[in-house]
């Protein structure tokens, strides 16, 4: 595995996996990408989130994995861009079972969450004797029924199911249909069909996560907390009839620059140098003048001699 590494590339034949994380910044999904990239175990949190890569084989063959950690919450080019998506947090955090719902909330409003992969995962890293289990397993299993997804309990500090998640969301990107392509150049795909990125973003209804309130005590969470997580939103708005136009306009977005530890950018997302300095007819050289010539100077020495002094007259004066 290659951590923020930018030297390191694959030919571009190979098909790219695209996996999307979120979870709240003390959820545990910063060790847990660490674990699976490194093998060992991290015990920081990383807020400001990250971009990796890995080569993986699946069924004999090679993939190029582009793994990216949201340190916020998620956008519309973070929404649009993923194949896959991991939901994580934290079982001895209430909190950040509650964000999840709301990150999960704000990417239904940006695209059709239902055709998209994911897998639920509760990390077991902080629980011990002062940090008990407050999420029971009642809630997270009834989310992922709702959601239509697996439910794991990891623990990034002896690799429990670590590996196991990451197979099965690679495998589930390869069996949908359509989900590997190799990605476009972004200025090619950025028009879809002359529509808008915001007309496009309208045409999604989710189903929306409920936000549980906070309970008075972690005794009282039991069956009578698991309600229903998903309700249908009320609009009128038109379901998309295409995925291969949503999926031209998620190739087009480029992925976030915000990188964990070190400040380096892949040139995997990096547009070509060609389109860089083209300046369309006008050259690289510097402005032709209207006029130019040369004018003699009085010195203001005692000598009153005349310097020659070339000059130029431009359009703006």
């Amino acid at each position: 595995s290659f951590v923020n590494s930018h030297e390191w590339t694959l030919s571009r034949n190979v098909p790219e996996l695209h996996l999307g994380i979120v979870g709240s910044c003390d959820s545990g999904k910063s060790a847990l990408v660490h674990r699976y990239l490194t093998g060992s175990f991290m015990h920081e949190e990383s807020p400001e989130g990250g971009r990796f890569k890995k080569e993986i084989y699946i069924n004999d063959q090679s993939h190029l994995l582009l793994i990216r950690d949201e340190g916020g919450i998620p956008e519309a080019q973070f929404s649009a861009w993923i194949d896959a998506i991991l939901l994580v947090f934290s079982l001895e955090n209430e909190e950040s079972f509650s964000i999840l719902c709301n990150y999960y909330n704000k990417m239904c409003s940006y695209r059709n969450m239902a055709d998209v992969p994911k897998i639920l995962v509760g990390v077991q890293d902080s629980i011990n004797d002062t940090h008990p289990r407050v999420v029971k397993d009642i809630r997270p299993r009834k989310l992922s029924n709702e959601l239509r997804c697996p439910y794991y309990e990891t623990c990034a500090i002896y690799g429990l199911n670590v590996e196991r998640v990451f197979q099965d969301v690679c495998q589930k990107i390869i069996q949908k249909p359509n989900s590997m392509t190799i990605k476009k150049s972004p200025q090619l795909s950025s028009r879809l069909n002359g529509q808008n990125k915001t007309d496009v973003e309208a045409k999604f209804v989710n189903p929306v996560i409920k936000t549980l309130p906070k309970e008075e005590s972690p005794l009282k969470l039991g069956a009578e907390k698991s309600e229903e997580f998903l309700r249908p939103r009320e609009e009128n708005s038109e379901m998309m009839t295409s995925n291969e136009s949503f999926h031209d306009f998620r190739a087009s977005i480029l992925t976030p620059t915000t990188i964990r530890k070190f400040r380096r950018k892949s040139n995997i997302f990096t547009p070509s140098k060609k389109e860089r300095y083209n300046m369309g007819e006008m050259g690289s050289g510097r402005e032709i003048p209207v006029k130019q010539g040369y004018l003699f100077k009085r010195s203001s020495k005692s000598l009153k001699e005349r310097k020659k002094k070339y000059v130029t007259l431009l359009e703006d004066g």
